[in-house]
């Protein structure tokens, strides 16, 4: 039963890929490298914003953890100092 779904699992990502690719040659035929390219970097742009903002984490042997983020220290201003001067 293993081995079989080992082939089934081999045989669709070959399938996938080959479906891919022939779509991606009909597109580069009819509408140019240029528009190949355009959607390559576009998505290459969506999957890097998307990583960077997500949460650091990581997995040990009781799961996957998400690390509580940090939190950023207010910097406080001494503009206060010069409006009470001010004031009097």
């Amino acid at each position: 039963m293993k081995t079989t779904k080992l082939i089934i699992t081999a045989t669709s990502l070959v399938l996938f890929c080959a479906g891919a690719g022939y779509v991606e040659y009909i597109l580069a035929l009819r509408l140019g490298t240029g528009f190949t390219l355009f959607v390559s970097i576009s998505g290459l742009a969506v999957l890097s914003g998307t990583l960077r903002n997500a949460p650091e984490g990581y997995e040990d042997g009781s799961g996957f953890h998400i690390k509580p983020p940090r939190r950023r220290t207010a910097r406080v201003r001494h503009s206060s100092t010069f409006a009470t001067r001010n004031a009097s």
